[in-house]
């Protein structure tokens, strides 16, 4: 039986677990094999999340402060995961259109990146469906600001004062039913 050397076995290992990071979606987030500048530049990765957010959102404004704060709050899970989510995007972008950065595509190649980690393995497709709900959810029901609302669903937000006459109708009578008596009594 023939042993193999220390450096060589070290070095196959090292093969294989880089294939795994590389192929596997839940590896690469448990080694975090993306670029550091993910987790430390947190303005790269809002630009990343704004870009994302107005592909998945058309009219959705791109410097409302509140847009993207669902991603980095710590009260939601996704948390945890969006400095791959912005890399994997990134780097779904470099890919598919020549090295240029997901932020700087137009709306037609950001959707189609987007559409790319949809159809992906499982675990991405989760996360990138999981980012398009939790973008849905905080942009339209308007978790940071009660009294906003959304103006493009026609919901003006709550809290606001309106006339008794802009809550009742004109003429409510019209709904009453008949009398039965002329004097309004029943017989």
């Amino acid at each position: 039986m023939q042993t193999i050397p220390r450096r060589q076995a070290l070095h196959q290992l090292g093969l294989i677990a880089a294939g795994l990071a590389a192929a596997c979606t839940p590896v690469r987030v448990l080694v975090s094999a993306y670029p550091q500048a993910f987790d430390d530049d947190d303005e790269l990765v809002d630009r990343v999340l704004r870009a994302f957010v107005t592909a998945v959102i058309p009219g959705a404004p791109a410097d409302d402060p509140d847009l993207v704060r669902a991603y980095t709050d710590p009260a939601y899970p996704f948390a945890q995961y969006v400095g791959f989510f912005a890399a994997d995007l990134s780097r779904r972008a470099a890919q598919r259109f020549a090295g240029r950065p997901f932020e700087r595509l137009d709306v037609r190649q950001r959707t189609a990146v987007i559409a790319e980690g949809l159809a992906a393995d499982g675990t991405t497709r989760k996360l990138y469906n999981g980012a398009v709900v939790l973008a849905q959810i905080a942009f339209y029901a308007g978790m940071y600001d009660d009294k906003k609302g959304c103006p493009m669903i026609g919901f003006e937000g709550g809290y606001h004062w309106h006339p008794l006459s802009d809550m009742t109708h004109s003429s409510p009578e019209r709904f009453l039913s008949h009398a039965r008596t002329a004097d309004g009594n029943f017989a």
